[in-house]
């Protein structure tokens, strides 16, 4: 039977039919479901959703209360809204070693979730993008509750799944940037969820042109763009993706001078989402190694985005993704003026030219030395001196894993 609730009435194990608002204008993107925990409950409150209709049928009806004695309709609602505060509470902010340890577990799970889809894409099963709600639940926690964590150990890419792992990637820095942006919550899922599912139309192309060294012929590029709108088709087949999501596959590809693909859009017209993904998604693809180039450095990619500030990318937005992911972002190597190599721990987002950093080898005599731990904006006069420029692992033969901040 199908029966419609007030929002405080929804219980957990009630199959919801019906939101009684247009699809656009909330952020669910499946119009039914199951309430599993919770923290759907009050994700609708947020969205100002008021009343819900159920299905009896498929899930559990209003139970049959009796009448609490002694204790007054103020102290329930009360106790209702106690309980959504809690609920709605954000994480606190914790250590970068404390985040860094949950975002290499979420990075697997998510990118076996995001893979799995890839898969049913490449078969022609069924794309259940609905998988991804709680995965895009978890990668903004992990971005709330310390924004340096994931995105940079996300760049470490470690198998041979490079979609998959170039969505969560993409995903991680696409949410900072939204963050920094000040964007309300339910646009940042609408804008993580594009991200993850931004490439699975390249589940379509065939593998040995996607992973082929050299340069590509004509009708083979046109091929590779193929994969926006074959993506967004894959996708709506089974699921109707909310409009932000679907700018973000749309227009990750487009640039800012009407250059991009698929429509050549420009300026203005290329949504805002669009616009954070092309710069998120060209950074990431930049500092990782593909068939047909070697990765260059992340401090590489930031200068490279920022010379095409107002031809390829939006100058504002590659000014605000500067800021947060900083001029040395975490996890990259720098030289300093001693001559030692160091890896970057920790930004000063108010002082993006002298980050932590960990000396670990010293350049010209070509030796690790024993770890030392420097704060480059509080050390002044220390004979380690200022950084010189951005370096790569690669170059000196060293492990950017091992040396990853813990």
């Amino acid at each position: 039977m199908i029966r419609t609730i007030a929002i405080d009435q929804l219980q957990p194990g009630m199959y919801v039919v019906d939101l009684h608002r247009p699809w656009l204008a909330h952020s669910f993107w499946r119009g039914k479901f199951r309430v599993d925990d919770a923290t759907q409950i009050v994700r609708l409150v947020e969205e100002g959703i008021t009343e819900v209709s159920i299905d009896t049928d498929k899930g559990l009806d209003l139970p049959v209360v009796e009448p609490l004695m002694g204790i007054s309709d103020n102290e329930i609602a009360r106790h209702f809204s106690d309980r959504l505060a809690r609920l709605k509470a954000k994480p606190a902010i914790v250590s970068l070693g404390e985040e860094r340890r949950r975002a290499a577990r979420l990075i697997v799970e998510a990118g076996t979730v995001v893979d799995d889809l890839m898969q049913a894409a490449r078969s022609g099963g069924e794309v259940d993008v609905a998988r991804l709600e709680p995965t895009v639940g978890k990668l903004l926690e992990s971005v709330r509750r310390n924004r340096d964590a994931l995105a940079p150990l996300a760049r470490l890419k470690r198998g041979d799944a490079y979609v998959s792992e170039h969505a969560v990637a993409t995903t991680a820095l696409v949410a900072a940037l939204g963050y920094q942006q000040e964007l309300a919550e339910p646009e940042l899922e609408k804008l993580a969820l594009g991200a993850l599912v931004k490439d699975i139309g390249e589940a379509a192309i065939d593998t040995r042109l996607t992973a082929k060294p050299g340069m590509l012929s004509q009708s083979e590029y046109a091929l590779v763009q193929s994969h926006v709108e074959e993506g967004l088709a894959v996708l709506q087949a089974t699921a109707r993706l909310p409009e932000t999501a679907v700018a973000v596959v749309l227009e990750h590809h487009e640039r800012y001078n009407g250059g991009g693909y698929p429509y050549h859009m420009a300026g203005a017209n290329i949504s805002p989402a669009g616009r954070m993904a092309a710069i998120a998604d060209t950074y990431d693809a930049l500092t990782s190694d593909r068939p047909y180039r070697p990765a260059i450095s992340p401090s590489q990619a930031l200068r490279l985005l920022y010379e095409q500030g107002g031809s390829h990318f939006d100058p504002e937005l590659v000014a605000a993704f500067i800021r947060t992911v900083g001029i040395y972002p975490i996890g990259a190597l720098v030289m300093l003026e001693s001559g030692h190599l160091a890896v970057v721990e920790e930004i000063h987002h108010d002082d993006l030219l002298r980050p932590v950093v960990r000396v670990i080898y010293h350049g010209a005599r070509r030796q690790y030395v024993a770890p030392a731990l420097i704060d480059l904006a509080r050390s002044s006069g220390s004979h380690y001196g200022r950084i010189v420029h951005a370096d790569t692992f690669e170059r000196w033969g060293l492990s950017p894993q091992r040396w990853q901040p813990a």
